[in-house]
């Protein structure tokens, strides 16, 4: 009699024990498989329960979740399966992030976090936060758009689109190299249909050069940035974007 109670206990205590782990999964939150964990630490589904709560937890970041999810799965799983490629979505994460926001603030949160950056967007990184250090010394003009020949020859034909701004130096700096991305945008929000950077100023490009534009930028300067194009994508609408990408300032 003894030995048959016994072994309706362990039954019971068996199946309560799956029966917790399996309305975990029926509901299936965190908070369900946190509470399975807290209530049965030692229970035989842990290690189960654990790899369903990791993956869970950085689902959770993938999704949207942000700084806030990326650093709670960080914390929760300080040395988990995952870790490594949490680490680098984070750092992904918070690199778009100041792309977005554009300001200084925002990469100097980005490179004190991650002071040696991902090769990947390293050298970008800086550049973009010398850009942001500077750009409210910076105005330019709108943009402007019209067909051109793209062998600058007055009577021939216009087979290629021209662009062009007023770019004005109103720091106190000499300016050694700046330059401009345009972003031509297609008929969907946010759509770029392809980029092309142009300097403004730089001492050495690539390829020839006006001599002027070789020379630093003076404080109080004004200069025409100017790009030409023959190759751009037959569903762009005539709309595109520039945005200062690299500033060099003269020590």
């Amino acid at each position: 009699m003894k030995r048959l109670l016994l072994l309706t206990a362990l039954l019971l205590a068996t199946t309560a024990c799956g029966d917790d782990f399996a309305d975990a999964q029926s509901v299936g939150t965190i908070d369900a498989f946190e509470e399975y964990l807290e209530n049965n630490p030692n229970g035989r589904f842990r290690i189960q329960a654990l790899a369903q709560l990791e993956t869970m937890y950085l689902d959770q970041a993938q999704k949207g979740g942000g700084l806030e999810m990326y650093d709670r799965y960080l914390e929760r799983f300080p040395e988990g399966d995952m870790r490594g490629k949490a680490v680098t979505q984070r750092e992904k994460y918070l690199f778009d992030w100041a792309l977005e926001q554009g300001d200084l603030e925002a990469w100097d949160k980005f490179l004190t976090e991650y002071p040696k950056p991902n090769k990947k967007w390293a050298k970008r990184a800086r550049r973009l936060r010398d850009v942001a250090a500077y750009v409210d010394q910076l105005s330019w003009t709108d943009l402007v758009i019209e067909p051109v020949n793209m062998a600058e020859d007055p009577k021939g034909p216009k087979d290629g689109w021209g662009f062009s701004m007023q770019v004005t130096n109103n720091g106190t700096k000499f300016i050694s190299d700046l330059r401009f991305t345009i972003d031509y945008l297609g008929p969907k929000e946010g759509q770029v249909l392809k980029s092309n950077e142009w300097p403004v100023v730089a001492k050495n490009w690539g390829v020839p050069m006006e001599e002027e534009k070789k020379l630093p930028m003076k404080p109080g300067q004004t200069r025409t940035w100017f790009w030409s194009d023959n190759g751009i994508p037959e569903i762009w609408e005539q709309k595109a974007r520039v945005t200062p990408t690299r500033l060099v300032l003269v020590e």
